[in-house]
């Protein structure tokens, strides 16, 4: 399956990158329903089953970012180990961002998560299995973080969680806000600091008193 991907990577690459132009990313649009809709095999030919941490060179990030997207459409999710990788290569913040939102509203995910009340705190450990939950277990871990080629010191760790802790803040849905939650309640030596960080870009955010007291409730960080 991933050799028709790799195959098609130019062809997605003008579908997608504006670089060509928006008349070429039309037509190559059109091309690609007229050929899902010609061959019911193609979509599940191009479906997400076995790539591995290996594979994250097959297309360009920006056509990684659409086809996260389209996945979602066939209700498949890539493998964690493929994720993580495709999470490093996104050095830019705004990519990881992305990144973080295609699973985080994936209908897989959203679907695990629907049962959880959006303000019960639940551990992490507890949650559904789900790569943001893993990616922030294994950030949080220092014996995990070896495993994803981040720098495990505490200025290092302290840093990526409250880049994810951010994104997760500007996601939103009811799957993000539950394992950030989670996160902000989470006993690791620098919770401190998270909580910090996020309660001061929500007074900087300019949100009225009252909305900030609604966002500190709902992420658990109002007094009892």
């Amino acid at each position: 399956m991933k050799g028709l991907l790799g195959l098609s990577a130019d062809f997605i690459d003008r579908m997608t990158n504006a670089a060509h132009g928006e008349g070429v990313n039309e037509a190559y649009c059109c091309r690609f329903a007229e050929l899902l809709q010609s061959d019911e095999s193609l979509a599940y030919q191009l479906s997400a089953g076995d790539l591995s941490e290996s594979d994250t060179g097959l297309l360009s990030m920006q056509s990684w970012l659409w086809y996260l997207r389209w996945v979602a459409t066939q209700e498949k999710l890539p493998s964690d180990g493929f994720l993580n990788v495709l999470y490093e290569d996104a050095s830019d913040s705004l990519l990881r961002l992305v990144v973080l939102d295609s699973v985080m509203t994936h209908p897989v995910i959203v679907q695990r998560y629907s049962d959880i009340p959006e303000r019960q705190t639940v551990h992490l450990e507890e949650l559904p299995p789900s790569w943001p939950r893993d990616l922030i277990l294994a950030l949080i871990s220092p014996e995990l973080a070896d495993s994803l080629a981040i720098d495990a010191r505490p200025a290092g760790q302290i840093a990526e969680i409250v880049e994810v802790s951010f994104s997760l803040l500007q996601i939103g849905n009811t799957p993000a806000m539950v394992i950030l939650r989670g996160l902000l309640a989470y006993p690791w030596p620098y919770r401190g600091e998270v909580v910090q960080a996020v309660d001061h870009w929500l007074q900087s955010s300019e949100i009225s008193g009252v909305e900030l007291d609604r966002w500190r409730d709902r992420l658990g960080l109002r007094a009892d």
